[in-house]
């Protein structure tokens, strides 16, 4: 399955959740609009702690000792 079709699949419960919240039909397409926003923003989310994770470096236990004008820091 492509992520095109995953994606789909997500708002599609989504929305079936917001419907089942309000317990009104007749709003399939305000619930879909809004199971896409909830949807693209949690990726949007995720994909922004992704890329943070990405640019800090990583830290080994202990740390590091660097030296300075010969006395270690």
């Amino acid at each position: 399955m492509d992520s095109k079709q995953d994606l789909k699949e997500e708002i599609a419960m989504v929305a079936y959740e917001i419907y089942e919240q309000m317990g009104i039909s007749g709003l399939e397409v305000e619930n879909w609009l809004e199971a896409e926003r909830i949807v693209l923003e949690r990726l949007s989310v995720r994909e922004s702690s992704k890329a943070a994770k990405k640019l800090v470096p990583s830290r080994k236990k202990g740390g590091t000792k660097k030296k300075m004008s010969g006395t270690e820091v």
